[in-house]
């Protein structure tokens, strides 16, 4: 509970990690003695103000994320199969809110490095703004290149962010927003997307560096050395 408002996570884990190049989803790897996913679930689980979480996963993953993962996770409430898209997805854990709920957050199953502080100021974000992203300086140059492979501009990176989650949002702004964003015919690639589409500004605050999205073979070793510091 956040000033009053009842808060809720979405964590998405209905990715099959093809990038990764194995057998087994990414979200069920392990890092540390526990799967990336658990890794995820564990900071919401037991930050102060989360108050229910909802778990998306594939429809082939749901008995096992129901009895060996969600049972160990007193605020997991709901384990709901996703759909075809990660905006399909998103959708089913929105439908599967109670209409008390205050303010949503929706997180990649495959960051598991998020801090109780990040939570929080999501959250916070959420609250005075409608719509809070975390993100961070883009550190490469950026070109623009054309599908032949040649290059077509430089982009000034000092107006660029690379953009994590958990993203935040007011329960009713974003229920509303992607109730209309299932119907498009637009590719959304994060869910601040979709406010943006509808018109809606969305604040921005720092995020962590540490707040990877573990995709490929190399994020993983990477994610091995960090969990051995955080």
């Amino acid at each position: 509970m956040f000033k009053g408002k009842k808060v809720a996570v979405i964590i998405v884990a209905a990715g099959r990690g093809t990038r990764m190049g194995s057998e087994i989803p990414k979200q069920f790897m392990s890092i540390a003695g526990r799967t990336i996913l658990e890794t995820t679930l564990y900071k919401f689980d037991r930050s102060n103000e989360v108050d229910e979480i909802i778990l998306v996963v594939n429809k082939e993953d749901l008995e096992f994320v129901n009895n060996e993962i969600a049972a160990e996770y007193d605020k997991v409430t709901i384990v709901k199969t996703g759909g075809a898209t990660r905006t399909e997805s998103v959708y089913e854990g929105i439908k599967a809110l109670s209409e008390k709920c205050g303010i949503v957050l929706i997180h990649d199953g495959v960051r598991p490095f998020i801090s109780y502080n990040l939570i929080t100021s999501c959250i916070e974000g959420a609250y005075d703004y409608g719509a809070c992203i975390p993100v961070i300086d883009v550190v490469d140059t950026i070109k623009e290149v054309s599908e032949d492979g040649i290059v077509q501009s430089t982009l000034n990176r000092g107006g660029l962010k690379a953009v994590q989650t958990p993203q935040a949002f007011d329960y009713e702004l974003i229920k509303d927003c992607y109730s209309m964003a299932v119907t498009e015919d637009a590719v959304f690639t994060d869910d601040a997307s979709i406010v943006e589409f509808y018109g809606h500004r969305v604040k921005t605050i720092e995020g962590l560096p540490r707040n990877i999205k573990i995709t490929t073979p190399l994020d993983l070793r990477i994610a091995e050395i960090f969990a051995s510091i955080y």
